[in-house]
């Protein structure tokens, strides 16, 4: 409850605010009951974006002593059920956006298309979070332009810039 406490209030202070963080499964000991625990938590979609790890055993650490190590189907198992369960939170978090401007860094054009720009917004963290591709307007690699965001994936938003 503390942390669910701490995360309403950050978000009652700051509603605008972005949430990130990183779990780790599989760690020694870990039980299917703390594990449906940690997937229950983060189905009530507290985290805009989340990423997870496997552990993995490292000779000379502490952990890699330790007994009741995770089988690693079982590993992979709860890596794809908690990317699953966040996938489903952000798409319906960048769903929530449509509609909404936002600042955007332009960065290029899109891998799939020089007809598309791409860049990040305030949300979107360099080379782990999704992108925003930007479908009508003009502008220059490094600008940052305001962006009406017209649609979103999981990871992923589109938008045009909007024109003064």
């Amino acid at each position: 409850a503390g942390v669910r406490s701490l995360l309403e209030r950050i978000r009652t202070r700051i509603p605008d605010i972005t949430l990130r963080t990183s779990l780790i499964v599989g760690f020694p000991g870990e039980t299917d009951d703390q594990f449906r625990k940690l997937l229950a938590f983060v189905e009530e979609g507290h985290f805009e974006r989340l990423g997870v790890f496997r552990y993995s055993r490292e000779e000379g650490t502490s952990a890699a002593k330790l007994d009741k190590q995770v089988p690693a189907r079982t590993k992979m198992s709860r890596y794809k059920r908690l990317m699953k369960a966040q996938s489903r939170v952000s798409f319906r978090k960048n769903l929530a956006l449509k509609g909404r401007i936002d600042s955007v860094l332009v960065e290029g054009y899109s891998e799939e298309t020089e007809l598309l720009l791409r860049g990040r917004s305030i949300r979107q963290a360099p080379d782990v979070d999704g992108l925003v591709y930007i479908t009508s307007g003009q502008a220059d690699v490094g600008d940052i332009v305001d962006l009406k965001i017209t649609d979103s994936s999981e990871y992923d938003l589109i938008g045009e810039i909007c024109e003064e």
